[in-house]
């Protein structure tokens, strides 16, 4: 027999036999939904880094699958939930890229202004948000986009800023249920562009005057008691010794008490600044309460 025939007769063998590795196995059929489902059960169990791996195959096994906006919305939002921002970012700005007229353009937009906000990006996050709020305002990333903008402005210190974006929330969502929440969060934000606030350079001064005193400007009462009494006793000292003429004595308490005394000026300008601080942080947690909305 030749090897030919041989050859023949094997493939038909080969096609006669059951496919799989028994005739009892069943056979998988992959296909673009059985691809996204392998990703999803890895969503769903929250493992992300396995699920970003299964969207990815199926880009490549399905680039032009009806699904694959969807896969690479999803990647994204594995990354996202895995708190792997910079990539996730990167992952939605690349639905928008791809996929322009994907349903999942908007709020690809606004998850990639929200990771940028997360990494304190907000020249980034700003023009994201701005692009999730006008790209479909039918949608519901808009009205949360609009938001979130309000909040990087607020991040950035620009109260004018925050303003403004809340105003546009109400012009642009008259029919949101979130407006009454909205008027309320306006009604928080001072009337002037600035924050009360403490100068920390005037609590140095206080302080580089009368020990403690900046402290207590800054709203550290006890820190301010203790600076002055401790600064008191080094300077008192000083004092009584220089008056009893035992100026060796007067040195080395002295030398001993100044970074006291320093670090006293230094603290008080410290401690207006967390005062500043804390304002700052006291009406951002309010604005997110009132607003029910974080990012």
């Amino acid at each position: 027999m030749t090897r030919l025939p041989v050859l023949l007769l094997l493939l038909l063998l080969l096609l006669l036999l059951p496919s799989g590795a028994s005739a009892g196995d069943e056979a998988v059929l992959l296909t673009g939904d059985v691809q996204m489902q392998f990703g999803d059960a890895f969503l769903a169990e929250g493992e992300y880094y396995r699920a970003v791996t299964e969207y990815k195959k199926y880009l490549i096994l399905f680039p032009d699958g009806r699904q694959a906006d969807a896969a690479l919305f999803k990647a994204g939002m594995a990354s996202y939930r895995g708190m792997e921002y910079e990539t996730a970012a990167e992952t939605f700005a690349s639905v928008r890229a791809r996929f322009p007229a994907s349903p999942h353009a908007a709020e690809s937009a606004y998850y990639e202004g929200v990771c940028y906000a997360r990494l304190n990006r907000f020249d980034k996050s700003a023009p994201a948000f701005e692009t999730a709020a006008t790209h479909k305002p039918a949608s519901d990333s808009a009205p949360r986009a609009r938001l979130g903008s309000a909040l990087v402005e607020f991040d950035r210190g620009d109260l004018t800023g925050t303003r403004q974006g809340l105003n546009r929330f109400l012009t642009d969502f008259p029919g949101d249920p979130r407006t009454e929440n909205v008027r309320a969060a306006l009604s928080l934000l001072p009337q002037e562009d600035e924050l009360a606030r403490k100068s920390p350079v005037i609590a140095g001064i206080f302080s580089a005057l009368v020990p403690g005193s900046g402290h207590m400007y800054a709203g550290h009462y006890g820190d301010g008691a203790t600076a002055f009494l401790l600064n008191g006793l080094f300077i008192a000292g000083t004092v009584v010794a220089i008056q009893q003429e035992n100026y060796a004595v007067a040195g080395v308490v002295g030398v001993i008490g100044l970074p006291f005394y320093i670090g006293n000026i230094y603290g008080a300008s410290n401690a207006a600044t967390k005062w500043n601080l804390g304002v700052r942080k006291g009406l951002r947690d309010r604005l997110t309460v009132t607003l029910d909305y974080s990012f």
